[in-house]
């Protein structure tokens, strides 16, 4: 009697492991969904946000160089895949680079955008603000330099001018 409720205590042992066991795989293969879900939604928020700043600073290139640096090339490949089914603005941020270097990264852009079939005409290129809805940058900029310029005592006459490349001009 005493081994066959040894043997018996033993069985059930072993079934509550292997059932533990199942558990175990199941909840780790659990984990690892969630943690695939929640990096989908972070992409997808990623790239929302990309897209909805449409713009490219001077960090994304190489620096003093035309080049996409990594990081520039994973955004501009969001850009990229938006812009083949959707017109818009891209903002390419000139900051503090010089104007023949500002004119190369544009250049190479607009190359890249051609050769993978955007067409220009649908897309306009600046050097404006990012962002979302809202007032265009264009009209916060003219707004900001007449304010400056009142602020002066100067005439708020003339505007500011924003650099624009639309429908392939260059």
């Amino acid at each position: 009697m005493k081994t066959s409720s040894g043997m018996m205590i033993a069985v059930l042992f072993c079934a509550f492991m292997v059932g533990c066991a199942a558990n175990e795989q199941k909840s780790q293969d659990q984990v690892l969904i969630d943690s695939e879900l929640v990096n989908a939604l972070n992409d997808t928020a990623i790239q929302n946000a990309i897209v909805s700043q449409h713009t490219l600073y001077p960090y994304h290139f190489m620096e003093n160089g035309a080049e996409l640096n990594e990081l520039g090339r994973h955004d501009f490949a969001v850009l990229t895949k938006y812009f083949m089914e959707h017109p818009g603005s891209l903002n390419i941020r000139r900051a503090d680079v010089p104007a023949d270097l500002y004119e190369a990264r544009v250049n190479k852009i607009v190359e890249q955008w051609t050769k993978a079939g955007i067409k220009m005409e649908r897309v306009r290129i600046s050097d404006g603000m990012p962002g979302g809805p809202g007032m265009p940058s264009e009209k916060v900029v003219n707004i900001l330099a007449n304010f400056d310029k009142s602020a002066a005592g100067e005439s708020s006459a003339a505007g500011a001018s924003v650099t624009t490349y639309p429908a392939g001009k260059k």
